[in-house]
């Protein structure tokens, strides 16, 4: 109920934004000093974090990136220029990120850095709602004003800011008893690595964190007002939790002592799934207690490749978009 809530909050914000700003272009922003900019993205989009990977050691780059779980990222900017070579945008996006061990590509022999991730055996999946406050740098558009050579239809530029998100990690349940029963289940509720626990000392991670959008992009201006792009966002959060990883195993009679009895049952099967991972190495145990199931000391992050589509609002043909040679080839790229 709370992520429809929050569903329908994020579509009529977002449509409340595009509504005042198309009100404001007809009342108010139809001047030569209009430089609003409004725009649709989508494109796929990755978490990096604790589960999944690929072959050596774990890294915070692509290279750990898993094509299997590759998502969609979908949302609305408005943006603002205060110069033809800089501006600000808003931001909100809707997405999904996963992650799974299982889809780790195992080198030979097995006692190799991914081997120890394999067997963990650990999957998550994560709905996201982000927003985010960033700025847009034109280095071309810079140079070319200076030389008075115009607006380049080609604009490549940089991106960064700051923002919110929030996130809510489930993991796939079968019961080893039944397993006709089978759902999907949130994972914070269940402290699989002992948090808010006096035992463990280890606080309740919040489901809301910030981020650290900065990426690059390119502009291709297909008429006077509306132009495509492609932008490559990275985003390092302030939370290790998104994937529900982070610390260590913990004793699973504490289950029993924080938890109902079913939900001490779930937690004590999702904690440690290396448990119910057939191993095929001979001489292999499952993780014990106290052993590494995270790494504490790197936050997870996630990365976006999306298709863009924005609207230039208000009086287009206003000195700042009308330069002759704003829609000639570009002087240099």
């Amino acid at each position: 109920m709370k992520n429809r809530t929050l569903h329908t909050f994020l579509y009529v914000f977002s449509f409340s934004i595009l509504m005042h700003s198309v009100a404001n272009a007809q009342i108010g922003l139809s001047t030569s000093n209009s430089r609003f900019e409004i725009g649709l993205n989508i494109g796929p989009m990755n978490f990096l974090g604790d589960l999944g990977g690929n072959r050596g050691k774990g890294t915070i780059g692509p290279k750990d990136n898993n094509l299997p779980v590759t998502n969609v990222i979908g949302g609305i900017s408005v943006s603002y220029y205060t110069r033809e070579w800089f501006g600000f945008r808003l931001a909100g996006n809707i997405g999904r990120m996963e992650g799974s061990d299982a889809l780790i590509k195992q080198n030979q022999p097995a006692d190799t850095y991914e081997a120890a991730r394999k067997y963990r055996n650990l999957s998550f999946r994560s709905p996201l709602y982000e927003g985010y406050a960033g700025l847009e740098f034109y280095p071309t558009v810079l140079l070319s004003m200076r030389k008075d050579l115009g607006l380049p239809r080609f604009r490549p530029y940089l991106i960064g800011g700051i923002g919110l998100f929030k996130f809510n990690p489930q993991a796939y349940y079968i019961d080893p008893v039944n397993n006709s029963n089978q759902f999907w289940v949130d994972l914070k509720p269940l402290r699989l690595e002992g948090q808010g626990m006096v035992e463990t000392g280890i606080p309740e991670y919040k489901l809301v964190s910030y981020n650290i959008p900065l990426g690059v992009g390119i502009k291709y201006d297909l008429t006077e007002r509306i132009t495509f792009g492609i932008e490559l966002i990275h985003r390092m959060t302030g939370t290790d939790y998104i994937d529900d990883v982070s610390n260590k195993f913990i004793d699973p009679v504490l289950f029993d002592k924080y938890l109902s009895p079913d939900n001490a049952a779930i937690a004590k099967n999702l904690s440690n799934a290396s448990e119910y991972y057939p191993s095929p190495v001979t001489g292999y145990y499952p993780y014990r207690i106290g052993a590494k199931r995270g790494n504490p000391k790197r936050n997870d992050s996630y990365f976006s490749s999306t298709f863009r589509l924005t609207w230039k609002i208000g009086d287009v043909y206003a000195d700042w978009f009308r330069n002759r040679n704003s829609l000639k080839c570009p002087a240099y790229f």
